[in-house]
């Protein structure tokens, strides 16, 4: 169970890494922030997800629980304030960073407190 946590903890900051290198507004080209999106923040959100599931199921929660389907539409509006400002030149904003980083806390703060 603690090789697990330490995966989900791991993979959350894979995907908060590549989300904070493809939303930062400042001069970049545009294959960093696609390589960031592409290649760092979705293999962290996969494996997020997955160990996710994985610890939840063997911790006994209930899969369905509030906590745990408001962090997967949490995580899911991350994913497009990554993809937005990856997806095209000049999209990177302060907007765009605050929205995607915000959603990200608000996963991270349910998955520590689980709310029921």
């Amino acid at each position: 169970m603690l090789v697990l946590r330490f995966v989900k903890i791991l993979s959350v900051l894979v995907l908060v890494a590549g989300s904070l290198g493809a939303t930062l507004p400042a001069p970049m080209p545009l294959t960093t922030r696609r390589r960031f999106a592409f290649a760092v923040a979705a293999p962290g959100l996969l494996a997020s997800w997955t160990s996710g599931f994985v610890l939840a199921w063997s911790a006994g929660h209930r899969l369905w629980s509030t906590w745990v389907v408001v962090s997967l539409l949490l995580s899911i509006l991350s994913v497009q304030g990554v993809l937005y400002s990856a997806g095209r030149e000049g999209r990177e904003s302060w907007k765009a960073f605050a929205f995607t980083m915000l959603t990200l806390g608000g996963v991270v703060g349910l998955m520590v407190w689980r709310p029921a």
